[in-house]
């Protein structure tokens, strides 16, 4: 299953998908409303000058849950903390209306091209891109007292089988990336100001990574607490997690999981 998502920084999304079905791709409605699930297309969907112009970008339909959790207003001081390749940053400034301000931070030199690709092309004027280690970039934000209002951790993870039908990860990957998800969780934790909201999420289907992840941090801190999130995601297949208040995306929808913390003291 191939989705988009419309750039209504740039275009109606009624106005796109005329044009798209001029060309004989056939596009399905979503939850979202500028959001479209291809049905057929004649030719690669990453091929159009609508695509070149940033009129869309194609992304999991799962992917696009995460952004509309966190919510972010349109002066939000926002961090994406696993930022490229820019599917959700680009989700996050379209929410947004291109106000506020977004820190964009990736580790990875080749996969920061994207996210300054996607930025570039959809026309996002309110991120900063920075090409750090977010593990050792906390210790320049707290050290200059810089704290966010949201931040978004779509945490690294072994992936899954929908998304990459040649999976075949150990329990010592699985392990690994729960102990970074960890880590990471609890610098996000640090950055946020108090009464801010994290929105945690991975593509993973594994629970060490998801609901383990949260329950350690429950369990570890006091300045924190973990809010419900309401399943009004239609036409996609969400249930609840394994952990009341939490969401799960299931096949044959790209899985995912999500789950949304406040900090409730500084």
């Amino acid at each position: 299953m191939q989705y988009i998502r419309v750039n209504t920084l740039k275009i109606n999304p009624k106005i796109l998908k005329k044009r798209l079905e001029e060309k004989n791709i056939i596009l399905e409605e979503t939850f979202l409303h500028y959001a479209f699930k291809v049905i057929k297309s004649p030719f690669s969907i990453g091929c159009t000058p609508e695509y070149l112009f940033g009129y869309y970008i194609p992304q999991s339909v799962s992917s696009m849950i995460p952004p509309i959790v966190l919510n972010p207003e349109k002066n939000s001081f926002v961090l994406d903390m696993c930022a490229a390749p820019g599917g959700k940053t680009t989700h996050l400034a379209q929410l947004m209306e291109n106000s506020g301000t977004i820190v964009a931070v990736d580790i990875s030199k080749s996969r920061i091209k994207a996210l300054k690709s996607n930025i570039n092309r959809m026309g996002i004027l309110n991120t900063i891109i920075i090409n750090k280690d977010m593990r050792i970039y906390k210790d320049y934000l707290l050290k200059n007292n810089i704290l966010f209002d949201k931040i978004l951790l779509d945490a690294p993870c072994t992936g899954n089988i929908v998304k990459d039908k040649n999976r075949n990860v150990s329990k010592e990957d699985i392990k690994y990336c729960s102990l970074r998800q960890k880590e990471l969780l609890n610098i996000g934790i640090d950055l946020l100001k108090e009464g801010g909201i994290l929105v945690y999420s991975t593509c993973s289907a594994e629970e060490e990574e998801n609901e383990e992840v949260i329950r350690y941090i429950l369990n570890k801190r006091d300045d924190v607490e973990l809010l419900p999130i309401e399943n009004n995601f239609k036409k996609i297949n969400v249930i609840g997690g394994g952990i009341e208040g939490t969401l799960r995306v299931i096949p044959p929808n790209e899985p995912f999981f999500i789950a949304k913390l406040r900090k409730i003291k500084s």
